[in-house]
């Protein structure tokens, strides 16, 4: 049996699941096509997934009205937080996947005697699932003559990963990051010491780069080829590396892998 749990409670445990709809689903696509004067149909853009909800529907039943009324206190409680809450699918393969949700619309709270019925919309400002395993992968040494080092960075999702954390170990100077198959890429302009690193990535919509000895380094990093500093597509993802020096540092990209 498919089960959910949001944070350490298990919705199984607050009563019984009537109904959970769209966790299957595509969400939506924000954006629309262009329209060209004077001529027919429209010319095709690039559309990005919106945030989606996922309704779950579960039947409380009380030993009493005053049992009844305990228990949606404290479920009320249970979904009354501030910040977005980890949402936890078991799947029928026993393969696990989880969302960061908050609970934005009333419960729709429908009592008969000590029976409750409730529906609790679940918000995915970030769309996907992800994989409970991280994906880490690290290139060899990056060293030797002026050759770029080559990578393959697997992304087992089902839909691009557009926010991987990329840690750059040194010694490295001015190093190119480059997705071969996509073309984006992205630079760092300077020099990483033996024994300090970088990690570059995005955290709630902000780029930033971060240099374990000094701290912000973002000015240091261009990007091309996407908005996003690194997008790795479904399947193998062929990445070069090249570097000022070759002296022997790395580069380690980790991600939770995306499902639609």
């Amino acid at each position: 049996m498919t089960t959910f749990a949001y944070g350490l409670t298990q919705l199984e445990s607050l009563g019984n699941i009537t109904l959970v709809d769209d966790y299957l689903d595509l969400p939506a696509r924000r954006g629309n096509n262009k329209t060209i004067p004077y001529r027919h149909g429209t010319v095709f853009n690039q559309k990005f997934y919106d945030q989606r909800t996922i309704p779950v529907g579960i039947a409380i039943l009380g030993t009493s009205l005053s049992d009844l009324e305990t228990k949606l206190n404290t479920i009320r409680g249970l979904f009354s937080e501030q910040t977005p809450q980890t949402l936890t699918i078991v799947f029928e393969d026993s393969s696990t996947k989880t969302a960061l949700v908050t609970v934005d619309r009333p419960l729709q709270i429908r009592r008969t005697q000590s029976l409750a019925r409730i529906v609790v919309e679940f918000t995915l400002c970030d769309p996907f699932f992800r994989s409970s395993t991280l994906y880490e992968v690290t290139s060899d040494a990056i060293d030797g003559t002026p050759t770029p080092q080559t990578l393959t960075v697997v992304n087992s999702g089902t839909v691009e990963e557009r926010n991987p954390t990329m840690l750059l170990t040194g010694p490295l100077k001015n190093p190119v990051i480059t997705n071969t198959d996509n073309a984006v890429s992205v630079t760092y302009t300077g020099t990483i010491a033996g024994g300090t690193s970088v990690t570059i990535g995005e955290l709630n919509g902000e780029k930033y780069a971060t240099h374990s000895g000094t701290g912000s380094v973002i000015g240091n990093v261009t990007h091309s080829g996407s908005a996003a500093f690194m997008t790795l597509d479904v399947g193998n993802n062929a990445i070069t590396i090249t570097d000022a020096d070759y002296a022997g540092g790395t580069v380690k990209f980790s991600y939770y892998p995306p499902f639609l």
